[in-house]
């Protein structure tokens, strides 16, 4: 079976989950790297984290180009990743395009590629807006949401307007919600098991994790991960089809999802190939991740 082409849109370098969905991406025969973007404040220091990383795996000669660091209205502080001090060497990201071209030009190349979407949108928001005919056939795989609750998720309050760009032009998006990848939590023993691992490349995963812990105080969950986990094994997710959009307005509700579907409809009809997860096979995706990653 010929390998799913993915490009890889990334804020790697606060949580760590970021890596280790990359990781899981090109150790998997099932996925092809095409390219890695970076996007959210500081994504030149993002780039060169992501290859350092790669340089893990020998996957060097994957290019990694540098995205928009500022969301489309709001202007946050352009900080380093809170990881940024595991990173081993210098390194001098893709310079011949920005991330947003490049998204154009390999949609415009390849029928197939998918993007895997795993921090805010501000990079596709643009690309929609630059080529918005390229984009609306690509397939858009993303983590981002809440589609069981109405509270606001990280990855779309950092820029819902760009959030709102992908849901008004796309016509092929799947969404993984915080309420379903909250669940992807490693236990004290995976933890355990991860520590101590013999495995250099582990090891720089779980500096990674100890950092995090450390700055945040939060345990360590693979959202992002399940992305690549459900491109490998569609299992690994219950999806429903249906319609929605991100609410701009509201002082609790801007950057929400908000369902398009008449509370009266049992079915969603809808000329959109719009879906979300609804509930996940957690062994599944621990099953893929353990022995795939952290083996």
């Amino acid at each position: 079976m010929k390998p799913k082409k993915v490009i890889i849109d990334t804020d790697l370098g606060d949580d760590v989950d970021d890596a280790v969905a990359i990781a899981l991406a090109v150790l998997s025969p099932e996925i092809e790297v095409a390219g890695i973007t970076t996007v959210f404040k500081d994504t030149k220091a993002r780039a060169e984290m992501v290859k350092d990383l790669l340089e893990f795996y020998q996957m060097g000669r994957i290019p990694v180009y540098i995205g928009q660091g500022l969301p489309l209205v709001e202007r946050p502080k352009l900080e380093k990743p809170i990881q940024y001090s595991i990173l081993r060497n210098e390194y001098e990201p893709e310079q011949s395009l920005d991330a947003v071209d490049f998204m154009i030009k390999t949609a415009a190349e390849y029928d197939n590629v998918c993007i895997v979407a795993m921090g805010p949108l501000t990079n596709l928001g643009l690309a929609f807006l630059k080529a918005p005919e390229v984009m609306k056939r690509v397939e858009i795989i993303g983590m981002g949401g809440a589609f069981l609750n109405s509270y606001p998720e990280w990855n779309i309050i950092c820029d819902p307007e760009a959030a709102r760009i992908v849901t008004d032009f796309a016509e092929n998006l799947t969404m993984l919600g915080l309420d379903v990848t909250k669940y992807t939590k490693l236990t004290a023993k995976e933890m355990e098991d991860v520590k101590n691992s013999v495995n250099p490349a582990v090891q720089y995963l779980y500096k990674g994790m100890e950092i995090f812990m450390d700055k945040t105080g939060f345990p360590i969950t693979l959202h992002d991960a399940l992305l690549i986990a459900c491109l490998i094994d569609r299992e690994t997710v219950t999806l429903k089809k249906g319609d929605y959009t991100v609410e701009l307005k509201g002082e609790l509700t801007r950057g929400t999802i908000v369902h398009k579907t008449n509370y009266y409809d049992t079915v969603c009809e809808t000329e959109k190939d719009f879906y979300y997860a609804v509930d996940l096979d957690l062994q599944r995706f621990k099953n893929i991740v353990m022995e795939r990653v952290f083996r």
